[in-house]
């Protein structure tokens, strides 16, 4: 039987799939913080869709949560990654209003006029197609095909390879305000989860 995870529902919850959520209004499958691990076994789900779910994870979170998931995903199975096109929303900066440009950047936080979901609603990092794809091949997604649709960004990919944490740990994240003030300009994502407690499985 083929498993297919629809994490961060909503709403849209879709038929055949199991639909995860951490909003218990939105009566999901599973009801579950996305910032921890999926209950699922090493390399036993066929597809993971992720439809404006990663935007919401920082700078540093955003790696340990995709090596979580892309760890259950099978060899050959199916990633769906849906981000705002921050590249694209950028350009509109001098045709928008100011507060609704950076509405649009960080984010609503009355989610659909119903529910407040406060931090879980706010934008903590930005992709073009060329930062989303160098990010998905990190953890072994290929084949990547794109989809441009208004203000969005659609990434569909194959997971080819096993990644482990092991071979990630080391993995260097450049900060320039660290760079140009008292912290180190690299990082490793090691050193990270030391400091922040990210969970690795």
């Amino acid at each position: 039987m083929s498993i297919k995870l629809n994490l961060g529902c909503g709403l849209k919850k879709k038929e055949g799939w199991v639909n995860i959520d951490s909003a218990a209004d939105c009566q999901p499958d599973i009801l579950l913080d996305l910032s921890e691990p999926l209950p699922f076994e090493e390399q036993s789900v066929d597809e993971i869709l992720a439809d404006a779910v990663l935007e919401h994870f920082d700078k540093y979170a955003r790696y340990f949560l995709l090596c979580r998931w892309v760890k259950v995903l099978k060899i050959g199975g199916t990633l769906t990654v849906s981000v705002p096109n921050f590249q694209k929303i950028i350009h509109r900066y001098f045709k928008w209003d100011f507060n609704d440009f950076v509405d649009t950047i960080f984010g609503e936080t009355m989610w659909e006029s119903k529910y407040y979901i406060g931090h879980f609603g706010s934008h903590k990092w930005g992709y073009s197609q060329k930062t989303l794809k160098k990010f998905l091949e990190i953890f072994g997604i290929a084949n990547m095909a794109f989809q441009k649709e208004g203000l969005g960004l659609r990434a569909t990919g194959q997971k080819v390879r096993r990644v482990p944490y092991q071979e990630l740990q080391d993995l260097k994240i450049y900060s320039p305000n660290n760079a140009y003030g008292n912290g180190k300009a690299f990082m490793t994502l090691e050193e990270i989860r030391t400091i922040a407690g990210f969970k690795t499985s």
